[in-house]
This record gives C-alpha cells, structure tokens and sequence, in this order.
C-alpha cells in the first residue's frame, strides 16, 4: 500500500518525536567519484541561496518482482506473452518501504523542512521524493560542499560535488540523491553533419531509384527494409521520442522533408509534450539537428500513426549567464521516465526512442542502476524502449579525436543507458549491401552484468573471439547492441537545407519506427504490443533479420569488434525486414 498526502500529515506528530529520538546524524559516505569525468572543470563556488532541487530515490524492497514480471512477459515462450502490468501494479512493487519515507520525512523535518508544504514532490509511488531548497541547505543536508564546473568539450555547466554523505540509519533506505556527483556529460549520439553536396537529386529521392552507395533517403530506407509493404491500419499503436538538451523539432524543417521525400505526411505533425518547464522553440536558427531527424525519420516510416516528442529541460546555463539549478542537469532520466510512468495506460507511447548517451564510467553507478529499473518499469507496461549505442566504436559516446588512446586507459568504454539491460540498443549499419558503420558503439557493460536472454548468443560470440581483447572489456558484462539499421549519410531538412546525418542517432529511431508499425499489426489482431523487445529479439529464427556479417567498430587504437554471423556487439542481430518480422508475429 502506497501511503497518501494524509497518512503524512496525521503521522507529522510521529515524525516529530522521531527528530528528538533519533541520535545526532551520523553521517557516513553514500558515493563518490575518483576523478571529475572527462572535459570538467572546476569553475568556481555558487551562493548558498542558489535554488536546487535534490531528487531523492527511496530504496524497492520489492521491485525484483517487477524484473521477474518483466522477463515472462517478454518471453515468447511463455503463457504471459504480451500481457504487461497495471499501472498500479507497477506502483505497487515500485514503492519503498513505509519505514523508508518515515525515516527520510523525519530527517528532512529535523532540518526544518515542512513536508506538507509545495517544497516536497513525490511520484506516484513515492519511490522518489523531490525537494525544492538551496545550495546552503543542500550541503547541510548532505554534508558535502558543491562547486560549479564547467564542461570545455559541450559548455555545460553544472553545480555538482565530487562526494556526498547520508546519516547511517539512511543508507539502507536511499538508494541515490541527485543532483549530487553525476557530471552530465552527455550528447546526440550524432557523429557528423554535411550539408547537400549536390548528389541528391529527384531520381536518387526516388524509390523506384537503384539503392545508393552514397547517401540515404527516406524512400531508399523504406525500399531497403520493405515497410512500404504495410498499409498502417491506425490503431492506437505510438511512438515517442526523448528530447533533451533544448533540441526543438522544428515544425517547418518536418514539413519540407514530408514533401521532398514523403508527401502524403506533409500535412501532418507530432503532438509535443513539455516537461519540467521545458519549451519546443519554432525559431528556425534553434531547430535541432537530433531533435528534426528524430521526428523526421519516425514519423516518415510509421505515418499515419501518432508521434509524441517529449520535450524535457535539465542543463545548466551557460557561466555568463545567472544561473539557475531548478533540476541542475542534462538528460535528466529521473525527469522523463517517473512522468512517462505516471501516465494512463492508454495514454503510453508504445515505442520510446532516445538517440542520446554518454560513457559509463561518467555515471555514478547508483545512479545508473535507478535509470535501468525506470527502463524495466516502462518495459513491463508495454512500452519498447530502444536506444542508441554510441557513436565512437568501442571506445564510448564518440570523441574528438578518433580512434587514438582510450577515453579509459587500456579499457572498452560502454555507452550509458546502451548497457541497460532493459533497453534495445541499436547499432549502425552503412553501404548496401550493408555492412558495419565504422563507427557504430558496441561492447560490454562494467556496471550490468550480461542477462539471461543473451548468454548462449553471447557466448557463441566470445568463444569465437577467443583471447582477442583479453582485459580490455567485461566479457560477464551486458552485451550491445541488440539490432541495428542504417546510419551513415541519411538525408535530412535543418534549418531549411536539405543535410546528410550519420550516428546512431539515426539508426534508433528508425528501428523503433519498424516496432511502431508491428505494434499495429498486433493490436489490430486484439493483441496486446510487444513491449521491452530483447526477449523476442534474441528468440526470432535465422534470416529473419539481415544478420551483417562484415565490418568492425575501431577505436582505442584497435579495430574493435568484428561483425560476424549471428549476434555480434557491433550490429547486434541485424537489421529489419517488415515482412519478415511480421512473419514471424504470425501477421
């Protein structure tokens, strides 16, 4: 039982005495960070009456029951196929102990806070707990001292400390506060950007065109993995996709591309949600490379279905500017996700795509932890969360640079959240026949080990590989990718020019484009969506996705891994065929 806003108020005398029983805070240390994470800097120190909100997340003592839900309910071997949990049910299991609020009410109060007043947030269910308060306050509350850091690489800035502290008699009902030591180094997984060289033209936009070598159109796209072959029926089937980091999808840019490459959409738009006092600008010098082929290349493939862009704010200001910490943060996961979870079941994007990430050593790894159980919560209400895998080959997100010494000295850098084991990451591919991009992130994750769906393809991999690499990754850690599709020169409107966008930025959404329109076909059927896809993935037959089988992802100065038959951590298990993936769902 989820305890309510009145269980709190009556229980205020309790929480009171609990103040005067409990002994002086012992204060003991919850996480900390060796080194400041690649491209920050210490910039200065902010004023104690800076606003902040610090984002407790209380500990679930009975989430495992959600994670166990999760792998029958994506197993197509099992009776429960398909048939996802409640919103309630996922509150339910999600929620902490009522000691855990208890004691962390208690502490709060203890520091003069009125737990009844607008300065305390909580999720439905209360598994995370949101303070509005100052930096002076904050620092007391922690036992810790922030600065402000300025990221060189991005021009981020962010006022965050290097380590923080809880009272002991908390640590066991806390799992995470932030913002605290997570430097949010993270980026468009979007390795390259190149204006139109001329070599687009109105036979090569065609689909009736011969595939190109060069670049790839939508309708090119759409030949190669046959989804024109499927007339959508319009169901309530969804896409969503995240937007971060003020990346606007600008309205105009999506309606130039409609009518070059695809005009029976040209009149259609996604449906915008705004989150956190987030804002999609229409100024057309602020429309956002990710953001626009985001949009573009989603709503291209799965129109006429609805297309939801999610517009979440969290990053600091720049240093010239005042600065304002509301939430103090990029990519803020533990935004996003609990919104997405608060929502009706009918109101879920069935399909989420996210084409942002970051190198997962940057990420506390209590931090990373929480994020990965928000994915499986959403998975097991039906939601397919599919992501990027990076776009520097083994060596992380993608570095200025290239392939020379290791972001990491003498180790693989996985990508954050690609190692998640409950996401869909999706590598690159490029050329036709395709083979593997270049620069396609794959590899093995340091904080998540591998699951059960992917050890026997895992390990008919790493047999192959041999000693290759030994020391250099976790050979027990989560693999990706998981799929992949194209992602190298794909033709896109910014800014009213028609550009060409490599990363896997471009592959996530068009995979997750492909889910939308099998979500479709299923519901059409009176059948429920697929949900978190790994499961089925690692289950479908040979052939039935284009396994690639050359190439290989260089960096660290080596060449990375190879493509291979079968399931590889450059292109996972291949990339998409419609008819084939509809085949084998039995439509």
């Amino acid at each position: 039982m989820i305890p309510s806003l009145a269980w709190f108020v009556s229980a205020l005398p309790l929480l009171s005495w609990m103040c005067t029983a409990l002994p002086e805070h012992h204060f003991v240390e919850k996480s900390s960070i060796r080194r400041l994470p690649r491209g920050w800097f210490y910039h200065g120190t902010p004023s104690p009456r800076t606003p902040i909100t610090l984002h407790f997340g209380l500990t679930q003592p009975h989430f495992h029951q959600i994670e166990s839900a999760l792998l029958e309910i994506s197993d197509p071997s099992s009776p429960r196929w398909m048939q996802h949990l409640t919103k309630e049910e996922v509150e339910e299991f999600s929620a902490p102990h009522t000691d855990s609020v208890i004691l962390l009410e208690s502490f709060l109060v203890s520091h003069g806070i009125d737990i009844t007043g607008d300065a305390l947030q909580r999720t439905p269910a209360n598994d995370w707990i949101s303070l509005k308060t100052t930096i002076g306050i904050a620092e007391k509350f922690l036992n810790t001292t922030y600065s402000i850091y300025v990221n060189h690489e991005t021009g981020l800035t962010a006022i965050r400390t290097t380590s923080y502290s809880l009272p002991a008699h908390l640590h066991d009902h806390i799992d995470v506060v932030q913002p605290t030591d997570y430097f949010p180094s993270g980026r468009p997984l979007l390795s390259s950007l190149i204006v139109d060289d001329g070599s687009l033209n109105q036979r090569s936009a065609s689909a009736s065109a011969p595939l190109p070598q060069l670049n790839m159109s939508l309708p090119q796209l759409k030949q190669l993995y046959h989804t024109d072959a499927y007339k959508a029926k319009g169901t309530r089937s969804s896409i969503g996709i995240a937007g971060y980091l003020e990346q606007y999808a600008n309205l105009a840019d999506l309606k130039q591309f409609y009518s070059l490459f695809y005009p029976p959409a040209v009149n259609s738009t996604p449906h915008v949600e705004l989150i956190n006092g987030a804002i999609n600008s229409q100024n057309i010098s602020e429309a956002g490379v990710e953001a626009n082929l985001d949009v573009q290349f989603t709503g291209g493939i799965s129109y006429p279905l609805k297309q939801i862009f999610y517009s979440t704010y969290g990053r600091g200001e720049n240093t010239n500017k005042s600065v304002s910490y509301q939430d103090n943060g990029n990519e803020p996961y533990h935004i996003f996700l609990p919104y997405l979870l608060g929502k009706k079941t009918e109101d879920l994007p069935l399909v989420l795509t996210s084409s942002y990430g970051e190198d997962e050593d940057t990420v506390p790894i209590d931090y990373a932890r929480r994020v990965c159980k928000l994915y499986a919560a959403l998975g097991s209400r039906g939601v397919s969360a599919l992501h990027s895998s990076g776009d520097g080959g083994v060596d992380g997100v993608g570095h200025a640079g290239g392939s020379g010494a290791c972001s990491t000295p003498n180790r693989f850098v996985p990508v954050f959240p690609a190692g998640c084991p409950h996401v869909t990451t999706v590598g690159a591919t490029y050329q036709i026949p395709e083979t593997a991009w270049t620069s396609s992130g794959g590899g093995f994750s340091n904080y998540f080990p591998s699951p059960q769906y992917q050890h026997r393809a895992v390990s008919s991999y790493l047999e192959t590989l041999g000693s290759v690499y030994e020391g250099l990754f976790n050979k027990s850690g989560r693999a990706y990718p998981d799929c992949a599709s194209q992602g190298y020169r794909c033709s896109i409107v910014y800014q009213g020019e028609v550009k060409h966008a490599s990363g896997t930025s471009v592959s996530s959404p068009t995979f997750a484009a492909i889910i939308a329109l099998l979500n479709d076909a299923l519901l059409s059927k009176g059948r429920g969506p697929l949900g978190f896809l790994n499961p089925w993935i690692y289950s479908l037959e040979p052939g039935v996705l284009n396994d690639i089988t050359t190439g290989s992802n260089p960096g660290c100065g080596t060449t990375g891994f190879n493509a291979t038959k079968g399931w590889d951590p450059v292109t996972g298990f291949g990339t998409p065929d419609l008819p084939r993936l509809l085949k084998a769902l039995q439509l």
